[in-house]
């Protein structure tokens, strides 16, 4: 899996916006970036436990928030590490429903959209759209979004209307919590994810989830679950 081969550790202080997280590490206070958009009001809270991976080009912010501490293990709350790790269980053959698949090219474009991953598979070709599920709700259920995304509803749409038009397509929860044991939609977050979510199904979008932590032992990312159960009523 990804592994993050140097990292400190460093002390939640507060969200300065959603790009910024201040965070005391080495005996100072810094700013890091953090690439995850969502509210986690349960994951960044001050005085927690937190990762930080320093960056190439240091300006503004120094370090990057990769990782924060959360029901005994770390939470990955890295998006681009999360798609990184997910890509590479790919690679490495981990995921049974992708097992025939290998990554042909980030970032792929498909009419006017731009999708995460393109597939080469075994049996033709899969665009793939990431979604970060770093919520966890009642009974070990992570979840989806934990507030109002307009962009993750223009990017159901946008797979729905490709599978309509033919096209494979996959729409992957990454559930980066410890311990998660299914995912669902969360109507509290976004009234009208669930709903879109269902139809996105019945258009013939794959709709998977899986469940990663960060396992600090290992220096990287681990794979715990690669077909968490979709519970979509």
């Amino acid at each position: 899996m990804a592994t993050i081969p140097a990292y400190v550790e460093c002390r939640i202080l507060r969200r300065v916006n959603r790009f910024v997280v201040e965070v005391e590490a080495e005996g100072e206070h810094i700013l890091a970036h953090n690439t995850n958009t969502g509210r986690l009001l349960d994951v960044l809270v001050p005085g927690r436990l937190g990762l930080c991976r320093p960056l190439e080009r240091p300006g503004r912010t120094r370090y990057r928030l990769f990782a924060v501490e959360y029901a005994g293990g770390f939470a990955v709350i890295d998006t681009r590490l999360q798609e990184e790790a997910f890509a590479r269980a790919v690679e490495l053959g981990l995921i049974p429903w992708l097992r025939s698949c290998r990554v042909a090219s980030w970032r792929p474009r498909l009419g006017s959209s731009v999708l995460d991953l393109l597939l080469d598979c075994r049996d033709g070709r899969v665009y793939v759209e990431t979604k970060s599920a770093v919520l966890m709700g009642p009974n070990a259920t992570a979840m989806y979004p934990d507030c109002p995304t307009p962009r993750g509803r223009r990017h159901i749409r946008e797979l729905i209307e490709h599978a309509s038009r033919g096209y494979r397509v996959a729409l992957v929860f990454i559930a980066a919590l410890p311990g998660a044991r299914r995912f669902k939609p969360n109507p509290e977050g976004d009234p009208e994810i669930p709903g879109l979510i269902a139809r996105a199904t019945r258009a013939g979008v794959l709709v998977k989830a899986v469940g990663m932590d960060f396992d600090p032992e290992q220096h990287g990312v681990r794979l715990y679950n690669t077909d968490l159960p979709v519970a979509l009523d």
